[in-house]
Order: structure tokens, then C-alpha cells, then sequence
């Protein structure tokens, strides 16, 4: 029997080499996807943001008459004193006033949304390395109500 256990050969240094080769090929491609994944989380997070903003700038219309300017002008009663004015990638949040509408507007890493992900209310346009990601609100949409009549329909 211990001439078993002695006659048995070890792994090779090749063989290890190959093991390890594997493990860091396995690795990589975990960080990486763990990466990616916190792209896309970090890509939701700042349409939601972009949502907030162009909700608070349709309410600063509605009680100033005039669209808001910067990020800065809704700190005060419509956001929180927290909101910096950039999205987490770092880039700058851009606020736009029209004769009804406003959009707010940002830069993003290249092919993180797409109009068909985010949904209609998304305009994104290719520039280079980022992608320009644009939400649009107008006063319209947010005050219109539905109204009917109530009818007995039943005969009593």
C-alpha cells in the first residue's frame, strides 16, 4: 500500500498553470459583469433622477410662470437640498424650458439605454463615446383630468 501513495505522481507546473488560467479567465469575466450590472443600475437610477427633475421643473412652471433656469432654482421647494445637479456617472444634468415643455437632459456611457429599454418617454441620441439622454415634460400632461357625469344605469 505505501507503495501506492509513493509511486503516484503530482500535478505537473503545467497543469496548475492551466487550473489557475481558468480561474483568472472565470474571474474577469464575473468583474466584469458585475460591472456592467452596475452600470445598468447606476443608467436607472439617473432616469429616475431625470423623471424627478422634469416633474419639479413642471410644478416650478406651474407656480412661477417661468421655466427653471439650472438645477439650482428647484433646490429650494421642489427637491431636496441634497440634489448636486449631476447624475452618478458625473455628468451634468441640463434643464431646457420651451414655449410648453422643458427637457431635462444628460450624458451617459455609450449603449447603457436605449429608447426601446427606458421607455417612449426617452429620446436618446448618439455622440461618440456617450449617448445625450433626454426626458420631456410639457404642462399639458400633467394637468389634464378626466371628467364625466355619473348616470344612474340602473332603472329603479
Amino acid at each position: 500500500m505505501d507503495r501506492d501513495i509513493l509511486e503516484t505522481k503530482g500535478s505537473s507546473l503545467i497543469e496548475l498553470s492551466f487550473v489557475f488560467a481558468i480561474a483568472v479567465i472565470l474571474l474577469g469575466a464575473a468583474f466584469y459583469s458585475a460591472a456592467r450590472m452596475r452600470q445598468a443600475v447606476l443608467a436607472k437610477r439617473t432616469i429616475q433622477e431625470m423623471d424627478a427633475l422634469a416633474d419639479a421643473s413642471v410644478q416650478y412652471y406651474l407656480g412661477s410662470g417661468a421655466w427653471p433656469q439650472e438645477v439650482v432654482d428647484l433646490r429650494s421647494a421642489y427637491l431636496s437640498p441634497e440634489v448636486t445637479g449631476n447624475n452618478p456617472f458625473g455628468n451634468v444634468y441640463a434643464v431646457a424650458g420651451g414655449v410648453s415643455s422643458v427637457t431635462v437632459s444628460t450624458a451617459l456611457p455609450k449603449g447603457l439605454i436605449t429608447t426601446g429599454s427606458s421607455g417612449s418617454g426617452i429620446v436618446v441620441h448618439n455622440q461618440g463615446t456617450d449617448d445625450l439622454v433626454s426626458v420631456t415634460r410639457s404642462v399639458e400632461s400633467t394637468t389634464w383630468g378626466l371628467q364625466y357625469e355619473k348616470k344612474n344605469i340602473f332603472h329603479q
